[in-house]
């Protein structure tokens, strides 16, 4: 084989290479919204529709995202804001925070109602923690429905800490996972107010 023929096929090569990466882009570029809009509704609308109540809007569509921070990486973190509206006016936010558990981060769907900023309701989106201890905690009406109609100010941490929270018996660990949760994301609303409430 010749030196031209070798390159004649590096050249067909590149080019080859280079219309399948392109082409890849562009699918990925033009899917990417479809994919964010099907995780959403998979895994965040049913903690919205246990938490939301009154609104007459699709809050899966009236989102935005806002940069609340950086990761360990210096990347940026965003976090999605969920409107719940009721004749155009917004009655309720909801978004996700996250705290850590015994087997990885767990992920907790707040909403808090507007204007009176008390917590609607709160429910676990995505968590690692054993089925039948973390996982009953995180699914508890009991352990969950006590963060319902407090203040965003309040003190979430367990009792024991000297929070106003009572620990789910025998998955404490997963209880303060939901309780540094839900204590992040009351920072976030607090000094992202303007930005969230508009």
């Amino acid at each position: 084989m010749s030196f031209r023929e070798i390159l004649s096929m590096i050249v067909v090569l590149a080019v080859v290479s280079g219309v399948c990466g392109g082409g890849l882009a562009v699918v990925k570029m033009q899917t990417a919204e479809q994919i964010e809009y099907q995780k959403i509704k998979n895994i965040k609308e049913p903690a919205l529709k246990a938490i939301l109540s009154g609104y007459d809007n699709d809050p899966v569509t009236d989102r935005i995202k806002l940069v609340t921070g950086k990761d360990k990486k210096g990347k940026d973190v965003e976090t999605t804001v969920f409107y719940a509206k009721k004749g155009g006016k917004v009655i309720a936010v909801a978004f996700e925070a996250y705290g850590g558990g015994f087997e990885g981060n767990v992920g907790i769907m707040m909403a808090v109602k507007i204007p009176d900023e008390v917590l609607d309701g709160i429910a676990a989106t995505t968590h690692s923690e054993t089925p039948s201890v973390g996982g009953v905690a995180l699914n508890s009406p009991d352990f969950m429905g006590q963060f319902k109609g407090k203040s965003v100010s309040d003190n979430f941490a367990l009792s024991s800490g000297g929070g106003a929270i009572n620990g789910y018996s025998g998955a404490t660990v997963s209880s303060e996972a939901a309780t540094k949760a839900v204590t992040s994301g009351m920072e976030i609303f607090k000094k992202f107010k303007s930005e969230i409430l508009g």
